[in-house]
Formats: C-alpha cells, structure tokens, sequence
C-alpha cells in the first residue's frame, strides 16, 4: 500500500467516466490511445534521457509509468476532446491552460509529495512537449479518425 498515491492516480479519474457517455468514449478513444502510445514512447525516451523520474511506479521495470499514461492523463485528453472538439481556439487554449498546469504547480506539487520529480527536463521543456502531443492528437484525430468515420458512415 506504499504505492496507495499512484494507484489513485492511475484508477481515480476512471470514475469520471461514468459522466461521459458511451458514444463520445467511443468516438475518443481511438485518440486517446494513440496518445497514451505517444507518451509511451516519450516515456521511453525519458528513460534513455532522464528527463524525469518517477519515484515508486507501479511496475518498476517498465520505462513507462502507467499511473500517468492511462491514468489522469488518458481521461484528461478524453475530456479535453468531448468539450473542445470542433471548437479549435478553445481546443488550443484549453491545452494550454491545462498543459501549463501540468508543467508549473502540478509538477512542483508531484514533487513535493514525492510522486516523479524532473531531471534533465526544465519545466518550459515539459510545457512544449505537452502542447506538442496535444498538437499531435488533434491532427491524428481530425484528419485519421474523424475521416475514417466519414468514410465508414457514407457506406451504411
């Protein structure tokens, strides 16, 4: 139970879900788990890097934490892109508030409380990273998924 922090992390925001509904889940999740494969690899490159350590992951072994990545972080872009999507200018400054968020006190309070602490990372760099990967989900969701599903809906 030592851990106790990091499972909160990773099943709390789960229970968000029962607010969504299952056809916007649906239409998300493709983006989300691309995004989780894009912080995965991240986190993959962190771990060559050390731009950042996680304190007591929940699999050590693993280069990737998976409290973050399937965690606050998957539920988060879920609900990013049910409120903003098709709304561009309040996706962007959404993404910005909140990745500025993550990057400046969220990441000092992750710290303090001993849940991962940044390397050879500075705080500016995780900021531009997050606003990359919210870059990256918006283009694989508009032009990958949401022209996958026209196409499928204009054949039934």
């Amino acid at each position: 139970m030592r851990n106790w922090k990091m499972y909160m992390l990773l099943i709390g925001p789960w229970f968000t879900f029962i607010l969504f509904g299952a056809k916007p889940f649906r239409r998300f999740l493709p983006t989300g788990i691309f995004s989780s494969l894009l912080i995965t690899l991240i986190s993959e490159l962190s771990k060559s890097y050390t731009w950042w350590k996680v304190k007591r992951p929940i699999i050590p072994s693993l280069a990737t934490d998976i409290t973050f990545v399937f965690g606050l972080f998957f539920t988060l872009n879920l609900w990013i892109f049910k409120l903003t999507y098709k709304k561009i200018w309040l996706y962007i400054i959404t993404n910005i508030f909140a990745d500025y968020l993550f990057a400046y006190p969220l990441s000092t309070l992750a710290e303090k409380f001993g849940i991962y602490k940044l390397v050879n990372l500075k705080k500016i760099q995780l900021f531009a990273l997050s606003l990359f990967v919210a870059a990256c989900n918006y283009i694989f969701h508009r032009f990958i998924v949401e022209e996958e599903r026209k196409r499928v809906t204009k054949f039934h």
